[in-house]
Formats: C-alpha cells, sequence, structure tokens
C-alpha cells in the first residue's frame, strides 16, 4: 500500500447489495430460471472503493449501513476492502437487482431507495469522510438516501475544498447542477447526462468536448464524459482529450463508469499527465465491463487493454 501520497477516499452514503441474475431470456408472465447468480457489495461509491483497492493505492471508503442487509454488505466488505469506515442507521440497506438476458442481449437494472438519514448522522459520516480526506482527493458518486438535500454534494465539497483536498463527482443530474457551483475538480457525467445538463442533444465527439468545454468554464478543472462502447473524453483547462474503448467482449456494464472514476482518481494522485490518466481510465472500466455481473477489472489486464487504446488531442 502507497501511504506517502495523499489518500483517496469514496463516500457512499446509499450503498448497496447487487445482486446480478444471468438469465437465457424474460418472458412475459412465465417463471424465469438463472443460469448463474452473484451477490456482490455495490452501490457506485462502494465500486469505487472496490476499484481503489485493485490499484493498491491508500484509500479509504466511508459507506453508511442499516439492518441486517447492512451487516451482510459490511461482512462482504471486510472480504474486499482493508480500510472501512461505516455508520449504522435504522432501516435496511437496499438490494439492487441486475438481470443480464443472453438473447436477445439486454440488461435490466432495478435500483431500490434505500434508508432515510437523519442530519445527524449525514453530518457525522461526512465529517468522518473529511478527516479521512485531509488535502488528497475524494470521491462524491451516486444516489443520496431519501430525503437528503441535493445540495450535500456541493456542501461536502466546499468543506474539503477549505481544507485543501479535491473533490471528483458522479451523482445524478439534479446534485450534479447543484454541484457544479461549488466548482469542483472533476466530474463525470455520460452523455446522456450531459445532454440533460446542457439541455442539447449531443451528435458527436466535437460536440461533447465543446459542451464539457462549458463546464470547464463555469470553474470545474476536468470534466470526463464516459460514452460506453464508444469511449470517453476529457475535458481540462490547457485542452481535450478523446480515447476509444478496445474491442471486447462486454459481459457486464455494471460498475464500469465507477472504474472509471477510480482510475482517474488514482492517476491524478500518481500525477500522471491528462492524456495518462484518460487512457488508464477507459482501460480500468473497459476491463469491468469484460467481467461478469458486478465484478470488477483483473489488474494484469489494464496494461494489454491500455495497449489497444488510442489517444486523439481534440484542440476543443
Amino acid at each position: 500500500m502507497i501511504s506517502s501520497l495523499p489518500p483517496i477516499v469514496s463516500l457512499s452514503l446509499n450503498p448497496a447489495i447487487d445482486l446480478t441474475y444471468e438469465i437465457n431470456d424474460l418472458q412475459h408472465d412465465q417463471k424465469t430460471r438463472a443460469t448463474a447468480s452473484h451477490y456482490d457489495p455495490g452501490g457506485t461509491g462502494i465500486n469505487v472503493g472496490r476499484a481503489l483497492e485493485k490499484l493498491n493505492v491508500h484509500s479509504y471508503t466511508c459507506c453508511i449501513t442499516a439492518g441486517k442487509m447492512g451487516e451482510f454488505l459490511h461482512s462482504m466488505l471486510n472480504l474486499e476492502l482493508n480500510n472501512v469506515s461505516t455508520l449504522q442507521v435504522n432501516g435496511e440497506t437496499r438490494i439492487n437487482t441486475t438481470l443480464i438476458q443472453k438473447s436477445p442481449q439486454f440488461q435490466y437494472e432495478i435500483n431500490a431507495a434505500g434508508p432515510s438519514v437523519t442530519p445527524e448522522q449525514l453530518d457525522k459520516i461526512i465529517n468522518q469522510f473529511l478527516t479521512l480526506c485531509q488535502q488528497g482527493i475524494g470521491i462524491l458518486t451516486g444516489s443520496l438516501p431519501p430525503g437528503t438535500p441535493d445540495s450535500t454534494y456541493k456542501n461536502i465539497n466546499l468543506a474539503l475544498q477549505k481544507q485543501g483536498g479535491r473533490c471528483i463527482i458522479d451523482a445524478p443530474v439534479a446534485v450534479m447542477k447543484e454541484a457544479l457551483l461549488s466548482k469542483p475538480f472533476l466530474i463525470k457525467p455520460n452523455q446522456h447526462e450531459l445532454e440533460i445538463l446542457t439541455n442539447k442533444k449531443l451528435n458527436n465527439i466535437e460536440q461533447i468536448a465543446n459542451e464539457a468545454r462549458s463546464l470547464v468554464e463555469q470553474g470545474c478543472q476536468y470534466v470526463c464524459v464516459s460514452l460506453a462502447e464508444k469511449g470517453a473524453l476529457l475535458v481540462g483547462t490547457k485542452n481535450s482529450y478523446y480515447c476509444n474503448s478496445p474491442k471486447i467482449k462486454v459481459r457486464s456494464t455494471v460498475g464500469a463508469g465507477d472504474s472509471i472514476v477510480a482510475g482517474l482518481a488514482y492517476a491524478f494522485t500518481q500525477k500522471q499527465s491528462p492524456e495518462q490518466a484518460l487512457k488508464f481510465a477507459v482501460a480500468c472500466g473497459a476491463g469491468t465491463a469484460m467481467q461478469a455481473g458486478t465484478q470488477l477489472f483483473n489488474p494484469d489486464e489494464l496494461k494489454p487493454l491500455s495497449e489497444q487504446i488510442t489517444l486523439k488531442t481534440l484542440n476543443i
């Protein structure tokens, strides 16, 4: 574990147990038997923490757990993560379900709401997060618990900036809109989310880069837009870059975007250039898409995947 570098801390206010079923086909009003099933610790902040653990980086994962499902989640986290900080609340940790259909090839995802959190509990987990972050990178990702204000990530980012840290945010659009007001270090919308943020239909890489540039001009240092099988682009204060996705057999897209976030955080902590960071992040995302269920990338496969990725400077 690299302890001399600033830590990376992911916050998961609404984690989940991810239940994945692999099925042949889903038929209306008929029982469907799964050919395989997987239970994994889930929620985007948890997935980021799991990815960081695979990268052997100095990291922590903060999360909220609830009820018997929360106990199950905590036991799974202890098998995969070395540094976990949890806060127990009333209710039950949610279960998110993914159905992966083989023929025709479709993926269905059902996300539950999760337990409510009191203002006092929210303050407690946020203080744990900020204390662990120090002057490192804090990652705010995923949905908020029911009733939690959309301004939550914005307020956390402002507090982290005051203590010298940097924030990466990957959140639902309403939460991201609020967060943009606090000028975070990096945000990672996908193309659909960027279209909602800018209220524009974006038809090509150049249009996407131009709209991401407009967000940088509002105060973000970087905007990374994930484009699924088309790769991703990264727009910074100096230039814009695009990377294709390597040719892979996609088994599940769950966690791919979270792996991109983890890859970016790792690369920037290692003081890599934006070009290097994007290429590494795309390899992490592709490596995760190759895995079944909510399993994440194999670190040994990142180098050969990266060799299939071409980086293009966009000059936008």
